[in-house]
């Protein structure tokens, strides 16, 4: 949880101050461009003898054409449907007229190409003026300023990296705190609980043999007994939370693990009239701890137990699909609400609290098997597809 939100608030602020430095710096770049090209655009009409369209208080709304005249290193080409009818390119060179026609397929009014910043202006529908000028210290100007963008680029992008990692980390670091500490409470508070509840039991009991039973004992053994499981799951979602109390993992068969888990919910099924059906792949060999697994698998047999309506089914289907594990456990019963799916795996999150309070069921088995699925980079859902509740557990 707490890697999930030190990664959330990382890419919030690589993405924003990213979006801030690369926009800044583009920004720079196309008005630098713009004005180099701008300003060639305004030497080159003074050149070849047209002065630029004035604003409408001016009161001048089209050029003003004069004689030209060959100037070296400008370049004058007259096109008309893609061919070209009139160049002062009297040298011929072939460079500057596949430049012309180039140009002509663009469709652009002023840019640059090669050694040259063209200007486009439109004679009619189908004759089009571009005219070139020679102007490599412009052009070399913009390609210097395109180069330091792109090296400030790089250099910004790895700052803010470094920065979002370290500010992510700051922010994060008391979070984490309070969640250890929270985590510990938890756990010092469920250890000391167990001392006096254990008194509590053994005093019920030798009461009850004492004076018999009677309903005001059987109150104090119900809750004790139901106490006592809250203790023991708040411990275990203690334990598999702590990185240190991690056990050593062993190579085992999942598939006949599986099996005989389910063994073990037949008589409950029974009474239930429920039929637990299953499709398990053999030799399904798996790298993990026995007691966790066998934790998640009966945390989603007993709830699918619990959720399925009498004479109806349960199943359980495990199979490898690439090179990842899938477990599946169905039910057909009264489907999750879809805005409850992901909350159900918080801790204590009950659907129907006046039901799971009188099952002594707290909400926190399937937060416990998320837990203990997430220890193995592996992930857990809910999904629906009638008439079947399906909680599927993918393990890489």
């Amino acid at each position: 949880m707490i890697e999930k939100l030190e990664q959330r608030i990382f890419l919030l602020i690589m993405v924003s101050l990213s979006i801030i430095i690369l926009g800044t710096i583009i920004l720079f770049t196309v008005l630098n461009y713009n004005n180099t090209i701008n300003t060639t655009n305004f030497i080159m009409d003074r050149f070849m003898g047209e002065e630029p369209k004035k604003s409408p208080e001016g009161r001048v709304d089209d050029y003003k054409i004069k004689q030209e005249t060959t100037i070296d290193g400008i370049y004058s080409f007259l096109i008309e449907d893609s061919i070209i009818v009139q160049s002062s390119n009297t040298s011929n060179d072939k460079t500057i007229n596949d430049y012309a026609l180039k140009v002509a397929k663009k469709n652009t009014e002023k840019g640059m190409i090669g050694k040259y910043i063209y200007k486009v202006r439109k004679i009619n529908p189908n004759t089009i003026k571009i005219t070139f000028v020679e102007n490599e210290e412009a052009i070399s100007h913009i390609k210097t300023i395109l180069i330091f963008s792109v090296i400030i680029s790089v250099i910004s992008l790895v700052a803010i990296y470094e920065l979002a990692k370290k500010v992510s980390k700051m922010i994060v670091k008391p979070v984490e705190e309070t969640f250890e500490k929270q985590k510990q409470f938890i756990s010092d508070a469920s250890h000391e609980l167990k001392t006096p509840l254990a008194v509590i039991e053994a005093n019920a009991d030798v009461l009850e043999n004492e004076i018999g039973k009677n309903k005001w004992i059987n109150y104090i053994q119900n809750e004790a007994e139901s106490m006592n499981k809250l203790i023991n799951e708040l411990l275990l979602l203690a334990k598999i939370e702590n990185i240190d109390n991690i056990k050593e993992n062993k190579q085992f068969d999942l598939s006949k693990e599986i099996e005989i888990i389910l063994s073990m919910f037949e008589s409950m099924a029974y009474e239930k009239q429920i039929s637990i059906q299953n499709n398990i792949e053999k030799n399904i060999i798996i790298n993990a701890n026995k007691e966790d697994i066998e934790h998640i698998v009966s945390t989603l047999t007993d709830n699918a137990i619990k959720h399925t309506e009498p004479e109806k089914e349960v199943r359980v289907e495990l199979k490898k699909e690439k090179n990842e594990i899938v477990l599946e456990v169905k039910n057909i019963g009264k489907p999750i609400p879809e805005e409850e799916r992901e909350k159900i795996f918080e801790r204590f999150y009950r659907i129907d609290k006046s039901r799971n309070r009188k099952e002594k069921r707290y909400g926190l088995g399937l937060a416990i098997a998320k837990a203990t699925v997430q220890k193995y980079n592996g992930t857990i859902e809910v999904q629906y597809k009638e008439p079947y509740t399906i909680f599927k557990v993918t393990i890489p």
